[in-house]
């Protein structure tokens, strides 16, 4: 008699086990998809155009960690958007009491900030100097502080300051043009503000900017606002934010599902392992 209703129940608790199991492949049918009008599908290296602004899709990955985000997993998709802005703005600064390059050339920078003016003074390679003339040593002699060059024929010294020529200045003031070298080649900046301490360049000139994409981030691009949304691993879809709202239901009818769904994994997980119970009990001796 008890392994008669041990059986039974073991049936039971097997079908309940199954049926559950079953009914996941049929619910996964049913499981609510993100749909959005979206302005750009995007996947590696194509592009499209915001106001005359051209952008580029890079990299489209999967992240490592994250939390796995909507849909389970070990990490949440992301990807790359690149574009070139014409006209950015660059600044520098010549900073008091420092050399400079100009034309070639090492100059130190002297600034005023009462009178707007930056002046640069040459200064000289002197060791140079005293290779090109035969008629001094090639070394300093150092007195008291003071450096002085020393003739060759009577060891007769010079201070240094009285033996090199007259260096070249140059004068700007705010609102001139100055060729300021950079790593990419020189810029016609133009001095917008002097102080006691530097003077500020400013110029415009090209530059490459890169965000990162994640999913359901949101991006401004030529001064819209959109987010961003992965149908799958190897596209993005660029969507207007007025959309948000619906994007944002569809992923909690999304959440409502899955918690569904793991109820009945456990319904089907915990039936099977009642059913096995029930087995065993099935065989268990008997007293007497």
């Amino acid at each position: 008699m008890q392994r008669r209703a041990a059986a039974a129940y073991f049936a039971f608790f097997l079908v309940i086990s199954v049926a559950a199991y079953a009914y996941i492949g049929v619910a996964e049918s049913q499981r609510p998809a993100v749909s959005l009008d979206a302005d750009a599908e995007l996947t590696n290296e194509s592009t499209f155009t915001v106001d005359g602004t051209e952008y580029t899709a890079t990299n489209i990955h999967m992240s490592s960690g994250g939390g796995g985000g909507h849909g389970g997993g070990g990490g949440s998709m992301a990807a790359d958007l690149s574009w070139t802005n014409e006209s950015s703005r660059y600044t520098a600064t010549l900073e008091h009491n420092t050399t400079t390059t100009y034309q070639n050339e090492s100059y130190r920078v002297y600034t005023d900030g009462n009178e707007s003016t930056v002046t640069l003074e040459e200064e000289f390679n002197v060791s140079a100097l005293l290779v090109a003339d035969s008629s001094v040593q090639n070394t300093l002699a150092t007195q008291n502080g003071t450096q002085y060059v020393v003739y060759r024929s009577n060891n007769t010294q010079t201070p240094l300051s009285e033996w090199l020529p007259e260096p070249e200045t140059v004068s700007f003031t705010t609102g001139d043009t100055y060729p300021h070298a950079t790593d990419s080649g020189t810029q016609e900046a133009t001095i917008s503000e002097v102080t006691d301490s530097g003077a500020t360049l400013e110029w415009f000139a090209p530059r490459e900017n890169t965000i990162e994409l994640s999913e359901g981030g949101n991006v401004t691009l030529s001064g819209q606002q959109f987010f961003t949304h992965f149908p799958d691993h190897s596209t993005v879809e660029i969507v207007s934010v007025q959309q948000y709202g619906q994007y944002q239901a569809t992923l909690d009818r999304q959440d409502y599902f899955h918690e569904r769904k793991n109820g009945i994994w456990g319904v089907s997980i915990l039936s099977g392992i009642a059913a096995v119970l029930m087995l065993g009990m099935a065989y268990m001796p008997v007293r007497g």
